[in-house]
């Protein structure tokens, strides 16, 4: 009974919400979606859950139950199929015996991706951040130079029209010698 609640757990809990916050993290929206979706994220799996002394969070509680599943899976991979209890005919256990090793390979490869799954929410959230603030940054910096470039247009400073006049000497150079 433990491993259907496991498995069902697994299909029910485990497969959505990192399938869901996939989705957030990785369409292409206008960026106030796009922090709303990184924020959402960053609320539901890096809140802190407190169980008297232990503090983890979510994702990693998540993550580490899909580890625990994925063993187990792997155990019962390892172990092999159990011997057929009901069956009567050499047919029936040779089939039983296929269909266990189907179902175990099946749940493998299920946990298998599952504890792949929340590797990749969380690092599609980490490289989002990182996306998110130099993207922060580039319209920072633009805005910056919006506001240089309409207020010093007149302007020259010396350091410019010192290097105007080397790039003059430069080409007067370059035109003598081809002289």
């Amino acid at each position: 009974m433990k491993m259907v609640l496991s498995w069902g757990q697994l299909i029910y809990v485990f497969f959505p919400i990192p399938v869901f916050c996939l989705a957030l993290l990785s369409l292409a929206w206008p960026r106030s979606l796009e922090r709303a979706g990184s924020r959402i994220v960053s609320k539901i799996f890096f809140t802190e859950v407190r169980a008297g002394p232990v503090h983890v969070k979510l994702l990693y509680l998540f993550f580490a139950l899909s580890v625990v599943i994925f063993a187990g899976t792997v155990r019962t991979l390892h172990a092999g199929a159990k011997p057929c209890k009901t069956c009567v005919y050499a047919g029936e256990t040779l089939w039983y015996g296929k269909a266990m090793k189907f179902r175990a390979e099946r749940n493998f490869w299920l946990s298998l991706f599952n504890v792949i799954l929340w590797m990749l929410v969380w690092t599609v959230h980490r490289d989002r951040k990182k996306i998110l603030s130099l993207k922060d940054r580039v319209s920072e910096l633009e805005s910056a130079a919006e506001a240089e470039g309409s207020g010093a247009k007149d302007e020259t400073t010396e350091a410019d029209t010192a290097e105007d006049a080397a790039d003059v000497a430069e080409k007067s150079d370059e035109s003598k010698k081809k002289d």
